[in-house]
């Protein structure tokens, strides 16, 4: 398979505090690919290098073959990057579809005269992102609350309109943050049924960071490990949970 994302020996650091050292690494249309380590390994660190909250020091991140880095984030979700947030982001006064729909405003055209004049373009466009929308919240069990405001519907939802918001721009390559975070047994299952549906009925390449193990060995091709910023293992999720250098990072030298 043709990688759609590559990272390869990213450098980042803060002062003198190194949050990249050096990793590399690939992901595939259709594949699911964990990246797993301690707290503060780096994993959200590498999240926001691809999508472009921060610019590496040195090292390369291509997406569909083109050098992403130091790009602005409208532009690189315009490549069709998305990205889901361990904090959730949602406008808690807006309804669930407003909020879905604010994650498609890359794709929107003609600017903001275009816009006030209400011309054909932008009304077409606006249009076909509304069904987009309708059909994402109906695909999420979500249609029934489409019109409620945020700020009334329990965590479990929330985190299926964040997916949602991600999904609404067509992404070939999501990201996904710590997606089981707060989730009961019964909604973990069905998160990871989702994401595998969306590799493999849609194709897209899926960088998955979770702590939940059982998450990430039911859905993902393969996984990376990161601790300190650099990469220690990759391969199969069930092997490299045995990796005594994996061990050593989640639970001390000592184990």
């Amino acid at each position: 398979m043709d990688a759609l994302l590559e990272v390869h020996d990213v450098h980042l650091s803060f002062g003198g505090l190194q949050a990249l050292d050096g990793p590399s690494l690939t992901v595939a249309d259709g594949e699911v690919v964990g990246l797993i380590g301690p707290n503060g390994a780096g994993k959200t660190s590498l999240f926001n290098c691809i999508n472009g909250l921060y610019r590496p020091q040195s090292g390369s991140v291509r997406v569909l073959g083109r050098e992403v880095a130091g790009l602005p984030r409208h532009r690189i979700a315009g490549l069709g990057v998305g990205r889901t947030f361990q904090n959730l982001g949602l406008l808690a006064s807006q309804t669930v579809l407003e909020n879905v729909l604010a994650g498609a405003y890359h794709a929107t055209r003609g600017g903001w005269w275009a816009t006030v004049l209400d011309l054909p373009d932008v009304r077409r466009t606006e249009d076909r992102l509304r069904a987009r929308a309708l059909e994402l919240l109906t695909e999420l069990d979500l249609a029934d609350v489409a019109g409620r405001p945020v700020g009334t519907l329990p965590f479990g939802t929330l985190k299926r309109i964040e997916l949602a918001r991600a999904l609404v721009g067509e992404p070939r390559l999501l990201l996904v943050d710590e997606p089981a975070n707060g989730l009961v047994h019964s909604e973990v299952a069905e998160l990871g049924a989702t994401l595998r549906r969306l590799a493999t009925d849609r194709g897209a390449a899926i960088l998955l960071v979770e702590h939940h193990m059982g998450l990430v060995t039911s859905v993902c091709d393969r996984v990376v490990v990161l601790d300190f910023g650099r990469l220690i293992a990759e391969g199969d999720p069930r092997e490299v949970a045995r990796d005594p250098q994996v061990v050593a990072a989640y639970l001390g030298t000592a184990a």
